[in-house]
């Protein structure tokens, strides 16, 4: 029965590794664009798409709260690998902040822009 668990965790092991060695090697050979990573589309009656692509603000806080919350969570689970770390409330709710800041700048940048376009 030992073994199998020591199998099965090696097994594990490599497979995760393989993914994160697919992953970075699409990411540095340029098959997995980043160029576009931080744009967001912006309503924009003068393009003939009706938007335009604009630096997101909101898209780079969202990167940023969501990193430092995975950088968290996984700084927990190597420091007690037995079991799955609780969130404080303070953390969930920082990342629930961000994640509505991003919508809610999103809804406003698409919904108003209609808005906005009928007023002119």
């Amino acid at each position: 029965m030992r073994f199998v668990v020591t199998l099965a965790y090696w097994e594990s092991i490599a497979l995760l590794a393989g993914f994160f060695g697919i992953l970075f090697w699409k990411l540095l050979t340029g098959d997995i664009p980043l160029s576009g990573l931080l744009d967001g589309d912006v309503r924009d009656p003068a393009s003939l798409e009706g938007f335009s692509s604009r630096a997101s603000v909101g898209r780079a806080q969202s990167l940023t709260v969501t990193l430092f919350v995975g950088l968290w969570y996984l700084l927990q689970v190597i420091h007690n690998p037995r079991e799955f770390p609780q969130l404080p409330a303070t953390i969930v709710g920082a990342f629930a902040g961000s994640q509505a800041l991003y919508l809610g700048g999103k809804a406003q940048s698409i919904f108003l822009g209609r808005l906005r376009d009928l007023l002119k």
